[in-house]
């Protein structure tokens, strides 16, 4: 392909300089040639590429096919002749279409997550780009004001702002690329959209002038130099450098705004041969990009509300013990402070209920960790599966201990609630080799909320807790209340809180 290019670089103006002129059809032929190659070139690179990036290189190979059909366009005007000036206008249209496919490179963000209708609004707006374009142009060039000098200066200058504008506009998502294959990319694209725009703004004064035989070898330099970014190893600063991802952001939300743009000036340019088309199409810009913005926005906020509903499953979990998937320390502290808070208002105190597993931790020396871990999980499904209440909650409180939150229950309903469990644990009938009754059992302490009690949930653990030490001094397997003469016991909960975990 290389070295294709360079034996047509060599013919193009050897052929111009034969037949003295550059609109001749061998070099037309030849700059054709060159145009088709760097189209073959982007489109063997659009087949290689990755399924995320190809979008990019084909609309690249639109662009440059634009400018083919441009080329084709003239040779048919030099071949067929053109007395009424269409086909030179067509052609022009056809040059001109090149922004389109150029404009869906710089705005689009080629995100898998972007809403179609997004794509739909640029899509629509550039066929009002197409449509406009055509009258401005055929207007200009092939009606009444063909003849004013100024139709052509305002046709070129039109081009000569969109031409750098898009130019500029790539430039920037070159370097406001993460990815090393989106750099590649944009920087083979600016290299074309750059190099076309200083050649144009060159060919169409000189055009006017009249074109030498030279002219016509300054439009293959845009492809010549397409085909050797592509086909050359990249630079090494393109490889290295990498944009932040403000910047990155940044630029990627700036880069729609250059469709508004490209259609404003459009508009601006329209209202010269038609006042109303133009303030509508300016308008209709505006509005389109309004809905972009609309569209992006409600986007973010179905993404924040899908974050927002991820993280309270992730608390919900969080909530929650992993061994046995009964609620946590933290679950139970935040429940026993609401019903604290609860009986406070209505006077229906709460009642907690601090239960121990007895002998656990030689049940762990004798039969291991394992059968201690599966026993764990056996009374903790007895404990949550034992008819309570659906504003009840049973939780893990850490090692061997669980505690059950009571909300509106006075001591007596509590006590039946603490046989009734221990009840359950009795009929699991899990054998224990180093207890006195041969099975698992439970010791049971119960405070209640009482009038004078601060709305703490530590100050009623320590109750429930006292009563559980005087239950397990009793001889362990029964249940005590906390009252006077448990107040004076000592309480594990100190220990609890300093080690971060509950006391074997």
């Amino acid at each position: 392909m290389v070295w294709l290019l360079v034996l047509l670089l060599i013919i193009h103006p050897v052929l111009a300089y034969w037949t003295g002129h550059a609109q001749d059809v061998p070099p037309q032929l030849a700059m054709i040639a060159v145009q088709g190659t760097a189209l073959w070139c982007v489109v063997a690179q659009y087949r290689r590429s990755p399924p995320l990036i190809r979008m990019p290189w084909l609309l690249l190979a639109l662009a440059a096919l634009m400018q083919v059909l441009w080329a084709i366009i003239n040779l048919l005007t030099t071949l067929l002749g053109d007395k009424g000036g269409y086909l030179t206008a067509i052609g022009i249209v056809f040059s001109a279409m090149y922004m389109i496919p150029c404009m869906f490179m710089v705005t689009r963000s080629f995100g898998r997550d972007e809403p179609r209708a997004i794509a739909m609004l640029d899509l629509v707006l550039s066929c009002v780009v197409a449509v406009l374009l055509y009258r401005f142009i055929t207007t200009l060039m092939s009606g009444p004001l063909a003849a004013d000098p100024s139709s052509v200066y305002v046709v070129i200058y039109h081009a000569d702002a969109v031409d750098f504008s898009l130019s500029a506009m790539t430039i920037l998502r070159m370097f406001g690329a993460r990815s090393f294959r989106w750099r590649f990319f944009y920087y083979a694209a600016s290299t074309y959209l750059l190099t076309n725009a200083v050649v144009a703004y060159a060919y169409n004064r000189i055009e006017l002038q009249g074109l030498p035989w030279w002219a016509g070898s300054m439009v293959d330099i845009p492809y010549v130099l397409l085909v050797m970014v592509i086909v050359r190893p990249p630079p090494r600063w393109l490889r290295a450098y990498h944009p932040s991802l403000v910047a990155s952001q940044t630029i990627a939300s700036f880069a729609p705004i250059i469709l508004t743009m490209m259609v404003v000036l459009l508009g601006i340019s329209v209202s010269r041969i038609s006042f109303g088309i133009g303030v509508f199409t300016a308008c209709a810009s505006v509005l389109f990009y309004g809905l972009r913005m609309a569209l992006i926005q409600s986007q973010h906020v179905d993404m924040q509300r899908a974050v927002d509903q991820s993280a309270w499953r992730l608390e919900q979990q969080v909530g929650r013990d992993p061994l046995t998937g009964i609620a946590n320390r933290a679950a139970m502290d935040t429940r026993l402070r609401e019903a604290l808070a609860e009986g406070r208002r209505t006077g229906g105190f709460c009642s907690l209920l601090m239960i121990d597993i007895d002998f656990f931790k030689q049940y762990n020396d004798s039969l291991g960790h394992v059968a201690g871990d599966a026993c764990l999980v056996k009374v903790a499904c007895a404990l949550s599966s034992s008819q309570l209440r659906a504003r009840d909650l049973v939780a893990r409180f850490g090692g061997e201990e669980f505690v059950v939150v009571l909300a509106d229950t006075p001591p007596e309903t509590a006590l039946e609630v603490a046989r009734r469990l221990m009840a359950s644990i009795e009929r699991l009938q899990i054998v224990h080799p180093r207890c006195p009754q041969g099975r698992i059992t439970v010791s049971i302490g119960i405070a209640t909320q009482t009038t004078d009690m601060h709305v703490d949930p530590l100050v009623l653990l320590e109750e429930a807790d006292r009563a559980l030490y005087a239950a397990k001094s009793q001889g362990r397997n029964c249940v005590e209340v906390a009252g006077e003469n448990t107040r004076a016991l000592p309480s594990s909960l100190s220990a609890f809180n300093a080690n971060g975990g509950a006391a074997l």
